[in-house]
């Protein structure tokens, strides 16, 4: 039987991003998805004008239903209110798998104008020490946490907040370091670089979030699966999306 695992997340317009992405690289990897949706973006344009959040009832009852499949890993994606990311907090904690990946940030659109900022309180206080691992990009890290990133040295030190909030470790994507883009994993055991070179790190930003957490449901330890994820998400999504 494949592994299961619960993808908690937003409803993209384009089909590109959010759970649409999330399920396809889960089944790409071999894992059975179990989706929740938690909101719709809609826009005309490439970035969404509203983000929609559904009903906290609703979100209750579709997660009630995933967690009693057994699921062995978990992916928390966009949430659009505060109250969503508690609820969601709370269900995990008494019922899901302690594989949980968050990356509760797009990195095709800024979701800060979108949502009210006690949402990122709740994350940072609720989801954040629930997590094996938060997966954010250098632009979204700093606005979740409400600090600056500017250098390598803040994002550094970001990560190091992220595991003070509880997290097992923290995976930042994307960093802007001289000539090229690098990733910043930290964990419990220290830091480490990545080389990161991709030509549209929007997506792959989500299939890594995704790909990650597929791993871990397989039953990966989570360095290793960072190292597989890191190295598979880019070719996943030009799998996914041609140029």
């Amino acid at each position: 039987m494949r592994p299961k695992l619960l993808i908690v997340g937003h409803v993209d317009a384009h089909g590109r991003h959010g759970l649409a992405a999330d399920l396809r690289a889960a089944e790409r990897l071999g894992a059975e998805p179990l989706p929740v949706v938690t909101a719709y973006s809609l826009g005309k344009g490439s970035g969404p004008e509203v983000l929609r959040p559904v009903w906290a009832g609703t979100i209750a009852r579709q997660l009630s239903a995933a967690l009693d499949q057994e699921p062995e890993a978990a992916l928390i994606g966009i949430l659009g209110r505060a109250r969503h990311a508690r609820l969601v907090a709370q269900q995990v904690r008494n019922r899901g798998p302690s594989a949980l990946v968050l990356a509760p940030m797009s990195s095709a659109f800024d979701i800060a104008p979108l949502v009210n900022t006690r949402l990122f309180a709740a994350i940072r206080r609720c989801l954040i020490p629930e997590a094996r691992a938060v997966v954010l990009t250098a632009a979204n890290a700093a606005t979740l946490m409400g600090a600056s990133g500017e250098s390598l040295d803040d994002l550094r030190g970001i990560g190091q907040k992220i595991l003070g909030l509880g997290a097992g470790a923290a995976w930042i994507r994307a960093v802007p370091n001289e000539s090229r883009q690098i990733d910043i994993f930290i964990d419990q055991a220290g830091s480490g670089l990545l080389d990161y070179q991709a030509t549209n790190e929007d997506a792959e930003m989500h299939t890594s979030a995704a790909s990650l957490a597929t791993l871990l449901a397989l039953g990966t330890k989570l360095r290793p699966a960072v190292n597989r994820a890191h190295r598979q998400a880019y070719s996943i999504d030009r799998e996914l999306h041609p140029v």
